[in-house]
């Protein structure tokens, strides 16, 4: 049933999916903190029952906030990115206290233990939520790609807290088996030599500190997921080979049984998604999972002549409901 009608047009110049994605990620100029006045950016470290942390940025409002939006960045990314601060930007102009979390080893020092974080794992999301509902506020999450999919995968488990009112999330692969082909393919070449030269250094650091860590032998010719995940993110977590950590992290199972009121906002032309990463049928029969699919808009991109970009507006307009 809820199948949202897209009315995001994107600008001549960007519609072209890796143009509109590129753009947004690396060439935007986001004024931040100018849309909103006084606005203070306070980093914490919150300790993992595993002692680990996770560092986070507190936006605050000038005034008394009316709810507290955790957000979630995508693969490889962090709390400072452009994406990240430009919807924080539009949700802390709109009152909401935002926590931009960074997964571990994201946030410019590396994390103290062998883990560094996957398309599936909740617990430390979950570690984050429940410093924000010691808030007292009513608390809304909202997350790109991959922070998206640990978003919709923590909404179906079985512990989210009461005051956990909605989500929204932009660009998520939702099968991610498909979506690794797609990823492993010639047209996303020079997005998998950005994401494997940052992940293979994380990878030798962990090997060089950690005796039992998989060998890093041969990492330099690597050129797909396939061939990182079966080396490294399936056996560190106990997956049997890629293709299954894959299939048990993917969220489009798990869309029917969301717990909140869920956005889902992708672009038909996602550079990274498979046809069957857009769950229209899920939609159709569920009454939590709101889709949208705009004809163009690459991924995380949604770029449009100002600010707030079209993602950032839309994600704010449906988690205002939920305050």
């Amino acid at each position: 049933m809820p199948i949202l009608h897209s009315t995001y047009v994107a600008p001549c110049w960007a519609r072209n999916a890796h143009v509109n994605t590129i753009w947004a990620a690396k060439m935007r100029r986001l004024h931040y903190p100018d849309t909103v006045q006084a606005a203070a950016i306070r980093r914490i470290r919150l300790e993992t029952p595993d002692g680990d942390f996770l560092d986070v940025d507190e936006h605050r409002p000038t005034g008394l906030p009316r709810a507290v939006v955790v957000v979630s960045h995508g693969l490889e990314g962090h709390s400072r990115r452009r994406y990240v601060l430009g919807l924080a930007a539009e949700l802390l102009r709109r009152g909401n206290l935002v926590m931009a979390w960074n997964m571990r080893s994201c946030s410019g020092e590396m994390n103290r233990t062998d883990r560094l974080y996957h398309m599936g794992q909740t617990d430390d999301l979950a570690c984050v939520v429940a410093h924000a509902v010691q808030t007292g506020l009513p608390v809304l999450l909202a997350g790109f790609s991959m922070g998206g999919n640990q978003i919709c995968r923590y909404l179906a488990g079985p512990a989210v807290p009461e005051a956990v009112r909605a989500a929204a999330v932009v660009s998520v692969p939702c099968d991610l088996p498909a979506a690794a082909r797609v990823m492993d393919g010639p047209s996303c070449r020079v997005y998998m030599r950005y994401f494997l030269r940052t992940l293979c250094a994380k990878v030798r650091q962990k090997a060089a500190r950690f005796p039992q860590f998989p060998s890093v032998e041969g990492i330099e010719h690597f050129r797909t997921f396939s061939e990182f995940d079966a080396r490294f993110t399936a056996p560190l977590y106990g997956y049997a080979d890629a293709l299954t950590y894959w299939r048990e992290n993917s969220a489009l199972p798990v869309l029917p049984h969301l717990c909140v009121p869920t956005y889902l906002l992708m672009a038909a032309d996602d550079p990274f998604c498979a046809p069957t990463c857009y769950p229209w049928q899920i939609a159709r029969h569920s009454a939590r999972l709101f889709l949208e699919v705009a004809p163009h808009g690459g991924h995380v991109g949604f770029v449009t002549a100002g600010s707030p970009y079209y993602s950032e507006a839309r994600v704010a307009d449906f988690l205002d409901r939920y305050r």
